[in-house]
């Protein structure tokens, strides 16, 4: 059995080598040619699988470490017979922490209390479910936006417009093209300016959900909006004039907790596991961490803010992916490629209620 997988799905090597022989690539340059003579291919966010990769070659089981799908060509994959699974959920904790960690700083930046303050939460999905409970515990109030939850019958849940009158607005939801609730460009000219001022706006979902252009139009003109970005347009090749008007911007890692990248890996191993009939031999228990996990008790104690920096130094993060700036002609989609590649331990530091 050979297996091609992405070098930065961690433990990959350990966790699949009772299965067959593995060779991990460059997820980004993968291509066609390296294909010919696979029965396996792992992937996360960065490769497109479709015909044109997998065409002419013997694969029969996809996976992604990644709880998005949208590098996945579905109706492909079904047509052709090949198998597929992927890691939903895998990342959420770390990206609510993210979140958590990106509304501290603000907080702490701009001397606020979080207590009684806003947030609107679009997408309550796997990710935004957890915003929720965790700015809950902080003492914020949220409102909550997700049209099609919404359409079956899931109570307590607002319009967009409610959504984006808050205080913090932080977006989850998948990138969607067509159909009767698309999000691509779901924060679009006309929704940005009705931002209020001072307005706190995260994006964590996809970069395709925000109308970039018109962002950087807002922020550069009014300069009334905090705006952190750990998603882009155009990845990997960002706009260094965007990345600029960050309070935080960070390389798409908001995911990229250790403990979350783990589950991810065991998620697709058991699943590969499955679809070949053998019992598993490895599991996330097996991985021994080089840092420890820092917890930290959510509560409207204004402490905790500091806490959760303590816990997770996302301003670090930023000031990464920024040195780039400092760099006259920096080849930016390399250095963000290269930070995504080269991230360092994160522990998450908050457990499911």
């Amino acid at each position: 059995m050979k297996i091609v997988a992405d070098e930065n799905i961690p433990a990959v090597r350990e966790a699949f080598a009772s299965l067959g022989e593995v060779t991990t690539v460059n997820g980004r340059s993968l291509q066609a040619a390296d294909m010919v003579s696979a029965d396996i291919l792992l992937v996360r966010s960065v490769t497109r699988v479709d015909a044109a990769l997998l065409a002419d070659s013997p694969v029969r089981f996809v996976a992604s470490a990644t709880a998005g799908v949208n590098h996945i060509d579905l109706d492909y994959l079904h047509t052709a017979g090949i198998a597929f699974a992927h890691a939903p959920g895998s990342n959420a904790v770390s990206a609510a922490e993210y979140v958590i960690a990106a509304i501290c700083h603000w907080a702490l930046e701009n001397d606020v209390l979080l207590p009684g303050r806003s947030v609107g939460v679009v997408g309550y999905g796997n990710v935004g479910k957890r915003v929720v409970q965790r700015c809950e515990s902080l003492g914020m109030r949220c409102v909550v936006n997700d049209p099609p939850l919404a359409e079956q019958g899931v109570d307590g849940l607002r319009s967009l417009d409610a959504a984006l009158e808050c205080d913090i607005v932080t977006l989850h939801v998948p990138l969607v093209t067509e159909g009767q609730h698309p999000t691509l460009k779901l924060m679009n000219a006309a929704r940005i300016a009705a931002l209020r001022p001072g307005t706190l706006l995260i994006n964590a979902a996809r970069g395709e959900v925000v109308e970039e252009a018109a962002l950087l139009d807002r922020v550069t003109t009014a300069d009334d909006l905090a705006v952190v970005l750990d998603v882009w347009e155009n990845e990997p090749d960002i706009d260094p004039r965007m990345l600029q008007q960050t309070l935080l911007g960070t390389a798409h890692i908001a995911g990229y907790s250790a403990d979350g990248k783990i589950r991810g890996t065991e998620m697709i191993y058991r699943a590969c596991c499955e679809f070949l009939g053998e019992q598993p031999v490895w599991g996330s228990s097996d991985v021994v961490f080089d840092q420890p996990q820092i917890k930290v008790t959510l509560s409207p104690d204004p402490e905790v803010r500091q806490q959760v920096l303590d816990a997770y130094d996302i301003e670090t993060d930023s000031v990464r992916l920024k040195a780039i700036l400092e760099v006259e002609d920096a080849e930016i989609g390399q250095y963000f490629d290269y930070l995504r590649k080269h991230y360092p331990t994160r522990r998450e530091f908050t457990t499911d209620p």
